[in-house]
C-alpha cells in the first residue's frame, strides 16, 4: 500500500462532478459526498492527478484539494457515524 490521501472536490457542473467522482471510485474509497481516501504511491497519484483528474475541471472555477495522511494522523483518525477509515486488502482476487 502507498501513502493515504484524503481528496476532496468542489465541482460546480453536475456532468463534470459526476465523471470526477466515477474516475476516482476507480481507485480510492468515496467516504463522504465528495471526499476520498486514496491508498497510492506519489507517483501514482500525480499520475492520475495530470492525466485524469484535473483535465475533467475547470480551473478556477472548481477545485481539488489532496492531503497527505501520514501513519500517525490515520491512527488519530476520529469518525462518528461511519465506517472507519479505508484499509485496502492485502491482496486481491481476480
Amino acid at each position: 500500500m502507498g501513502q493515504l490521501w484524503l481528496v476532496c472536490y468542489d465541482v460546480r457542473d453536475n456532468k463534470r462532478r459526476a465523471k470526477l467522482a466515477k474516475l476516482l471510485e476507480q481507485r480510492c474509497e468515496r467516504v463522504q459526498y465528495s471526499v476520498f481516501e486514496c491508498p497510492l504511491e506519489e507517483r501514482l497519484l500525480e499520475k492520475l492527478l495530470h492525466q485524469r483528474w484535473l483535465v475533467v475541471l475547470e480551473i478556477p472555477e472548481d477545485s481539488l484539494r489532496v492531503y497527505p495522511l501520514d501513519a500517525r494522523a490515520k491512527a488519530k483518525t476520529r469518525v462518528f457515524g461511519s465506517p472507519p477509515p479505508y484499509e485496502p486488502p492485502d491482496f486481491l482476487i481476480l
